[in-house]
């Protein structure tokens, strides 16, 4: 008496055969048995039954042990996708982000942005009234235009804190740490890109091909009623 098992370990009744029958029964049997000693793509002959409208044929069809596998697999494996897994709305949330700091950043328009490494510095001036507190725009480098030299300068003096020009001075200061801060993040986030990038290539390495039945021979058993 056959064994009840499946010889290629799938489940005969829900792929080939009506559900219910049992593997020992399986018209299958004795072909998947000696499937074993096949290679993933060899091809093997099977008999498959399938109804439609209302009548009922058996099929002979070739196919491989890795076709059979897949089919199995995403037939019962509960199979998932990109969409169904949120890699889909995930990038589509990635879009609408990009497409709001791009908004954002018109923000800056027509706005001072210092350039980096510049920063405020005070100084005290004392007159016959009493020591005063000025504020000046200092770069590393000379990179200012001059406002009478001909060269470049590092310093560009903004009078007191109530000054409109200390207080532009400052603000652009802020707006730089601001878009600097955006930079460090975009970065970061276009390297984890560039790393979700790759590992979607290495995909291509562990992709099966696609599942693929050939029916050479149909004969109608019988008409169901």
């Amino acid at each position: 008496m056959p064994k009840k098992k499946c010889g290629i370990g799938f489940d005969c009744a829900s792929m080939m055969q009506h559900p219910g029958i049992d593997p020992g029964d399986c018209l299958n049997y004795k072909t998947c048995g000696s499937a074993l000693e096949l290679t993933p793509d060899e091809e093997l002959e099977l008999v498959r039954i399938r109804e439609e409208q209302m009548r009922q044929y058996q099929e002979q069809i070739r196919l491989t042990r890795r076709s059979a596998a897949i089919m199995m697999l995403m037939r019962r494996g509960c199979p998932q996708s990109p969409e169904s897994l949120g890699i889909v709305s995930a990038v589509e949330a990635i879009a609408t982000t990009l497409d709001n700091i791009r908004t954002g950043l018109t923000n800056f328009d027509g706005q001072y942005i210092a350039p980096p490494s510049c920063e405020l510095h005070i100084y005290n001036v004392k007159r016959p009234s009493g020591t005063y507190s000025y504020y000046k725009l200092t770069a590393e480098n000379a990179i200012f235009a001059p406002s009478e030299k001909e060269q470049q300068v590092r310093v560009i003096h903004l009078s007191h804190h109530n000054d409109a020009r200390y207080i532009e001075a400052q603000l652009g200061i802020e707006r730089r740490n601001k878009l600097t801060q955006v930079r460090t993040l975009l970065q970061n986030a276009s390297a984890l890109l560039e790393e979700a990038t790759r590992l979607l290539e290495q995909t291509t390495d562990m992709n099966s091909p696609n599942a693929t039945v050939e029916v050479f021979n149909i004969d109608e058993i019988i008409s169901i009623d």
